[in-house]
């Protein structure tokens, strides 16, 4: 984790302090079947000057319970974690409403769940790509809806459609990224070496 804060610095992308994770946690805990004190961490970045985006960065250090390199491989090639956020500072019940109806419906995808962060005091909201959606190469093919506050009581309300979700997944895999594309010029994040 050191090394790769050190590597934001040094590229002058400022951090905001890491938290632990609540959803992708349990998301990667699921998919790779992790021990429930493995380690995932959140940060968020600063790339650009002015009222740009942030950049939402998920770390998973080597000195961490379950980790493998198999891991970071398998979330790069298949890009489950990658999503558009959406922060909603002073979310209204029934705009959240009509907005999760319209991802699902126009925007053709699947709501998967939802988590609230103690730590930063904020629930999220995820959506999926449908299948058919899945399969159309999107860069950033899942959404998140982070609202502050505790909004558990709304999002417990909201169905999920497991089947749905499950040929969404589905089509995420069989539609990986090559792993030839996704090389990037800059000098990639450095680890720090093994104890032993």
């Amino acid at each position: 984790m050191e090394s790769a804060l050190e590597y934001f610095e040094e590229n002058g992308w400022p951090a905001s302090t890491t938290i632990p994770s609540v959803l992708v946690k349990r998301r990667l805990v699921e998919r790779h079947r992790l021990p429930d004190d493995a380690d995932i961490r959140v940060t968020r970045l600063r790339v650009t000057s002015g009222l740009a985006p942030e950049v939402e960065v998920f770390l998973f250090p080597r000195c961490s319970p379950g980790y493998t390199d198999e891991v970071g491989a398998q979330e790069r090639v298949h890009g489950f974690e990658n999503h558009v956020g959406l922060f909603m500072d002073r979310p209204d019940a029934s705009a959240l409403a009509r907005l999760a109806d319209r991802l699902e419906t126009t925007g053709r995808m699947v709501y998967e769940g939802s988590a609230h962060n103690p730590h930063e005091n904020t629930t999220m909201l995820y959506f999926a790509p449908s299948a058919s959606v899945a399969m159309s190469r999107r860069r950033f093919p899942r959404w998140e809806l982070q609202c502050a506050g505790d909004l558990t009581a709304f999002a417990d309300r909201r169905p999920v459609r497991r089947q749905a979700l499950s040929s969404a997944y589905a089509a995420l895999r069989a539609n990986h990224v090559d792993a030839g594309m996704t090389r990037s010029a800059r000098r990639p994040v450095p680890v720090a070496a093994p104890n032993g």
